[in-house]
């Protein structure tokens, strides 16, 4: 036959063999049920004796093996000394969090209204709110005299700057003036530089930004002096601006803030160029806008001429058409 099994003779039984019996031998098939234990892939085999039961159960994993051990406990690494913990996060925050009682002044940087509280359909104003009540918009001359509405108080001598300064400088304040809520104080010249550095210091004025150094001529204005030197100061804290002058004559100095704000120096020399005012101090005054080999004087003074102090050539003179009177009035314009 096919099979190649000689007719007539019986083939004798062949027994099963266990998958995990060694090759060759002949194993009954309960011996070999009671001696193989399964195993995890990988696993190491096990080494119970030969005809001990098998323990019931499946096989445990490695993930499951990993997280019933015992985890060791994270070390702290070692750090320089003032430096916040790596393995520590409540200690990394403790460093790093703002102080409790900050410092007032310097380069601080304060929240925004929206950072300050949180609008809702009940309160709509609540962040500016709490903005109100951290620059203490209600202290007057009465609760706070370094309060937000002392700062636009009619009376202008409850202003914060005339008040510091007149304690300070008593006699350093000219003159003290308000238009639409905007207060201008009149200072003596040689004392603008020492000023802006009381003001720029001062923990509860806190002048801290310079906006801008200009100059106004005061030409068939007034006697004398003929310029005010203008500076503009802003604090960044309180959110108030302050208007100092500094009254000159032609030809006399004033003492350049440079050394204070080091973006007076361009301002300072565009003063220069169109107005002739000299900054005593500035590291480089010279001009800006003209050439330096301008010599014809200033442009924005007064009596500066439309087209200069130079004599300049006229071109077509000759008209070769008559000229028509128009109706135009320029109304409107």
């Amino acid at each position: 036959m096919s099979d190649g099994v000689t007719p007539g003779r019986q083939q004798p039984a062949q027994p099963d063999i266990a998958k995990d019996a060694t090759p060759g031998s002949t194993v009954p098939p309960e011996q070999a049920a009671q001696d193989v234990t399964p195993t995890a892939v990988g696993a190491a085999p096990s080494s119970a004796p030969a005809g001990a039961p098998a323990t019931a159960g499946p096989a445990e994993s490695p993930s499951q093996r990993a997280a019933g051990a015992e985890k060791p406990e994270p070390q702290t690494k070692q750090t320089a000394d003032g430096s916040a913990a790596n393995a520590d996060p409540s200690g990394t925050i403790a460093a790093v969090a703002a102080p409790s009682n900050p410092q007032v002044g310097g380069s601080q940087t304060l929240p925004t209204a929206t950072q300050e509280g949180t609008a809702t359909a009940e309160a709509p104003l609540a962040n500016i709110d709490a903005m109100r009540e951290r620059m203490d918009l209600e202290g007057t001359a009465v609760t706070d005299a370094w309060g937000r509405d002392a700062w636009v108080d009619p009376d202008v001598e409850k202003h914060p700057v005339v008040r510091a300064l007149r304690e300070r400088y008593p006699d350093a304040v000219l003159d003290v003036v308000r238009f639409r809520d905007e207060t201008t104080v009149h200072v003596r010249p040689e004392l603008l530089r020492e000023i802006c550095v009381f003001l720029r210091d001062h923990q509860r004025i806190a002048l801290d930004f310079l906006t801008d150094v200009t100059a106004v001529d005061m030409l068939r204005l007034r006697e004398a002096p003929r310029f005010d030197v203008v500076v503009l100061l802003y604090s960044l804290r309180n959110r108030h601006r302050i208007r100092l002058k500094a009254g000159i004559d032609d030809g006399q100095s004033v003492p350049s803030l440079v050394p204070i704000w080091n973006g007076a120096n361009w301002l300072e020399r565009e003063a220069y160029d169109m107005f002739g005012i000299i900054f005593e101090g500035h590291p480089d005054l010279r001009r800006m806008l003209l050439p330096d080999e301008w010599e014809e004087g200033h442009p924005l003074r007064k009596d500066y001429p439309l087209r200069g102090w130079r004599e300049f050539p006229v071109y077509n003179t000759e008209r070769v058409a008559p000229r028509v009177r128009t109706r135009w009035t320029g109304r409107g314009v």
